[in-house]
C-alpha cells in the first residue's frame, strides 16, 4: 500500500509506530529496575521451602530458568529451556519389571 506524504492514514501508522516503541522502551526499563530484586525474592522464597517436598522439581526448574535469563542479555534460548525442564523432569525410564499383555 502506497501513502502520500500528507495522508493521514500514514501519519497516524507512524504515531503508533513511536508509541509502541515507547511503551516497549517504558517496559523495558521497568523490568530491568524490578527484576534483580524480584529474582532475590524468588531466591529467598525457593530457599524457605523445606527440602525434599513434592513442589521440590518445580521450585528448582523455576530457579534455574530465572536466572539463566538474569545471565542473558536477551531471552533465554529454547534449547535451554530443554536442558533445564529435562534435568529436572528426565523422562521415566521403562520399568524392566513391568510387562504388558
Amino acid at each position: 500500500m502506497w501513502h502520500t506524504p500528507d495522508c493521514p492514514q500514514w501519519t497516524i501508522m507512524q504515531i503508533e509506530w513511536e508509541a509502541g516503541s515507547r511503551r516497549i522502551k517504558e517496559q523495558d526499563a521497568w523490568a530491568k529496575e524490578i527484576f534483580p530484586t524480584a529474582h532475590e525474592r524468588l531466591k529467598q522464597a525457593a530457599a524457605a521451602m523445606p527440602p525434599g517436598t513434592p513442589a521440590q522439581p518445580f521450585i528448582d526448574a523455576l530457579t534455574e530458568l530465572v536466572q539463566t535469563q538474569a545471565d542473558t542479555t536477551g531471552f533465554v534460548c529454547l534449547h535451554q529451556w530443554a536442558e533445564i525442564l529435562e534435568r529436572h523432569f528426565p523422562p521415566q525410564l521403562p520399568n524392566p519389571d513391568h510387562t504388558t499383555e
